[in-house]
């Protein structure tokens, strides 16, 4: 009983020792490092990536937007509309104007025309007080631009058939017999006028039953 009394006496004593010389009540895990070294642990240093630097007075897109083109940038200039015209624009009275009368002393007086818009458009003419019978011209314009009549003569019985944006067509019609000139039986023989930018090309053959 004394033996035991001792031991745990003994036992204590030592753990106060161990106290007094840690400073701390809490107990110290035994090590498995072998005898005479420390285990340390290490912690791994973390690297941190160098940020860009920031440019005072940069413009900043918003997230998830790209940046506009640039105003300054040069940019395809919009096609201009054709410059429209009407049978009372002077452009037209003018042209009239340069026609040799038909009949002394009467101007031609504009009575149809087609798109007062498209790039290559018509405008048919006749004399004043005009019959069936009457010739016609028929002058053709680019761009508000006078480029001429279909043909140097006028002829009666004719008048525009079709119109597309680079070619205009002209029925052209004569007598048979002696059917009334306001039904003539002849033709129509169609005649296809082309402008290609600078010039405008007859691509077909005036009949001789117009011609004479």
């Amino acid at each position: 009983m004394k033996k035991l009394l001792l031991v745990a006496i003994s036992v204590m004593a030592l753990v106060a020792c161990g106290n007094s010389e840690d400073g701390d009540a809490t107990a110290v895990a035994e090590s498995s490092a072998a005898p005479g070294r420390q285990s340390v642990t290490q912690t791994p240093e973390l690297s941190i990536p160098a940020l860009p630097p920031v440019v005072s007075g940069a413009p900043v897109p918003a997230p998830g937007l790209l940046p506009t083109a640039d105003a300054g940038s040069p940019q395809a200039a919009p096609a201009q509309p054709a410059q429209c015209i009407s049978m009372g624009s002077p452009v037209v009275t003018n042209a009239l104007a340069t026609i040799p009368a038909y009949f002394d002393g009467t101007p031609w007086v504009a009575y149809d025309m087609g798109d007062p818009c498209a790039l290559f458009t018509w405008v048919s003419a006749t004399a004043p007080m005009a019959t069936s019978s009457t010739p016609d011209h028929h002058l053709f314009f680019a761009d508000g631009v006078y480029l001429g009549t279909a043909t140097l003569e006028p002829y009666s019985f004719s008048s525009v058939s079709g119109q597309t944006a680079d070619t205009i067509t002209i029925g052209y019609r004569w007598l048979v017999g002696d059917e009334a000139f306001a039904d003539p039986q002849g033709g129509p023989a169609s005649i296809r006028y082309e402008w290609d930018g600078s010039t405008v090309t007859m691509r077909d053959t005036l009949p001789t039953e117009v011609t004479g």
